[in-house]
């Protein structure tokens, strides 16, 4: 059947935090924090996800001057999810469908769950697919309705700078950034030193170095962006960026060991290498100017859609019917790190540093309404991603086995309880104080 009949029918930027501090956040069925009351009802859930495993974004020729082998070859072209990428997405939708029947968002009856269920998604291959697995899995039924625009459009809810959203300044955006390093990247290049070192051992062999003219030996230069970008990263980041997204895709999409690194990446160099990833988009995207151009319009259209969720009436902005349970949106690493600076949110999971924003991994919105005075409801945050070693061997999930659960912590509205929740009206009060209303469309 397919889903339309169905609907129908009815401080030092992060750091290197591995292991041990991951494993503190590790949830078990009996460590998700769930409802503060047994009798509490789950109104709403919103999954921000990125997109699952994919190629590397570039083509073996423009990553061959950050290596000196070639890269290993893909079964799909640059910017595709894997066939891997897509049973590990399948594995998570099964995951929530499970977790949002026990807490009675989805009844199990696909005719029932169908109009439950809204899926938004970037135009690209890879989250379309995304989305569409997802909805399949949370209503197994038919094809869903993945909600996107139409392919090459510049979408303002995942995009919010290439579609010209507001008025950014760049050079603001530059020296935000360059303002958290003491105005001088070599105290970055300092701090990273090791992992920077680590990595080209990885690229160029024990004792081997980079080529004439390699970015790993020209300073790390941060200046305002043009076209595409907020802010240009040049230098031994921005190389790190994308040999270390290569090395990531590698490792998590099951490539046999000898294919990963060249034989010279296991779990623990994986996540060394990780820090300098996520540094990138820290400085990038976390940054609170660059995090309230990127993540203004998305945030505000998530509170619109909490608030719908509350009062039950058709909120402007908000995403989705007023019946929606479960609303899926499908974006970029780039969407949650946005999301996560603008309200400054920390996450982490084993195998990780700070703030990873793994394949598939996501930040999940719940709103409870409590069982005692009407129209009391409250919002639970956590950061749901299947760990490293969980991608590559496609470990199975369950509700007693499931992926990593890191509950967050909103600044500003949660309060001292185990489960961090928000009373709604301070989440909401906190949201609109970091989003830039000038950097919000209408329409989401």
């Amino acid at each position: 059947m397919d889903r339309s009949t169905v609907r129908d029918k009815t401080s030092r930027l992060a750091g290197l935090l591995a292991f041990a501090l991951g494993a503190a956040f590790l949830a078990s069925p009996a460590t998700w924090a769930g409802p503060e009351s047994a009798s509490d009802k789950l109104k709403l859930v919103i999954i921000l996800s990125r997109h699952g495993v994919r190629s590397p974004l570039s083509t073996d020729a423009a990553l061959a001057g950050l290596a000196s082998q070639p890269w290993p070859k893909w079964e799909v072209d640059p910017g595709i999810q894997t066939p891997h990428g897509n049973q590990l997405v399948a594995m998570m939708g099964d995951y929530y469908r499970a977790r949002f029947i026990r807490e009675g968002a989805l009844t199990g009856d696909p005719e029932q769950d169908g109009p439950r269920v809204f899926v938004r998604a970037d135009n690209d291959q890879r989250t379309i697919e995304t989305g569409r697995i997802l909805g399949k899995a949370l209503v197994p039924v038919g094809e869903p309705d993945v909600h996107a625009l139409p392919a090459g459009t510049v979408d303002p809810l995942f995009r919010p700078y290439e579609a010209h959203v507001g008025n950014a300044d760049p050079a603001l955006a530059a020296s935000s950034i360059l303002g958290r390093m003491g105005a001088d990247p070599k105290n970055l290049e300092r701090a990273f030193s090791k992992q920077l070192e680590e990595l080209k051992g990885v690229l160029y062999g024990p004792g081997g170095s980079p080529g004439p003219d390699s970015p790993f030996d020209k300073p790390t230069s941060i200046t305002p962006g043009k076209h595409r970008y907020l802010v240009e990263i040049s230098g031994p980041f921005q190389a790190s960026l994308g040999a270390t997204d290569a090395l990531l895709l590698e490792y998590a999409d099951g490539k046999p060991l000898q294919d990963v690194g060249w034989g010279r990446v296991d779990g623990r160099v994986m996540t060394d290498l990780l820090s300098l990833h996520e540094l990138f988009f820290d400085l990038s995207a976390r940054t609170r100017y660059p995090a309230q151009v990127g993540g203004s319009n998305l945030a505000s259209h998530i509170v619109d859609t909490l608030e719908q969720a509350a009062t039950g009436d058709p909120v402007p902005g908000a995403l989705g019917p007023t019946d929606e349970k479960v609303v899926v949106l499908v974006g970029h690493d780039t969407n949650i790190a946005n999301v996560g600076g603008l309200f400054d949110l920390n996450w982490c999971v084993p195998g990780t540093p700070l703030n990873p924003t793994l394949p598939g991994g996501a930040l999940v919105i719940e709103l409870w309404m409590r069982s005692g005075p009407p129209d009391s409801f409250y919002v639970q945050t956590s950061y749901v991603a299947q760990t490293l070693d969980q991608l590559r061997e496609a470990t199975p999930i369950s509700l007693y086995s499931p992926p990593a659960i890191a509950p967050i912590f909103v600044p500003g509205s949660s309060g001292s309880d185990h489960d961090f929740s928000s009373p709604l009206p301070a989440f909401v009060r906190q949201a609109r104080k970091v989003i830039d209303p000038s950097f919000i469309a209408p329409e989401p």
